[in-house]
Order: C-alpha cells, then sequence, then structure tokens
C-alpha cells in the first residue's frame, strides 16, 4: 500500500489505531518546532497535552463537512464581491 494522504488517513483514523499513529508522525516535525517556543522544562507535559488534542481533533472532526477547494473558492469570491459592495 503507498503512502496516504491526510485525508485518508483521518478517515481511517475513525476506526484504526495504525492511522491515528501515523498522523502523530506526520505532525511531530510541526509539534518539535512549536515547542521550542516552550520553557524547557515544560516541553514534554506540552508535546503529550498537544498530541492528545491532535488525537481529539482527529476523531472528532467531520470529514463530510469540510468544504471542497471550488466550493472554498467560490466562496471567497462572493466575499471579496460582498466586501466591494460594502466600500462602494
Amino acid at each position: 500500500m503507498g503512502q496516504l494522504n491526510l485525508y485518508e488517513l483521518a478517515k481511517r483514523a475513525k476506526k484504526e489505531e495504525i492511522a491515528r499513529e501515523q498522523i502523530l508522525e506526520l505532525f511531530q516535525p510541526k509539534i518539535k518546532k512549536t515547542l521550542l517556543q516552550t520553557a524547557p522544562h515544560h516541553r514534554e507535559d506540552v508535546e503529550q497535552e498537544l498530541s492528545i488534542k491532535l488525537l481529539n481533533v482527529i476523531t472528532m472532526y467531520d470529514l463530510d463537512s469540510a468544504v471542497g477547494f471550488w466550493e472554498f473558492h467560490e466562496m471567497t469570491q462572493k466575499r471579496k464581491k460582498d466586501a466591494k459592495r460594502v466600500v462602494e
């Protein structure tokens, strides 16, 4: 099996622990970089809290409600038009 994208991993993570572990691995570089902004004596606790929060978000997120690219594009274009009307 090839490497899955984040969307596919998130779908699988609802039921599969291995997918949740893969997502945590995927986000480890970002978590480690973020920890550099934290006092050294708090980093281990903060890393655990971030991992728990990430797992909660993954399991609670409704993938079916996510907006597709073209829907997002249309929404932003409409907002731009509405903003121009307010200015005029």
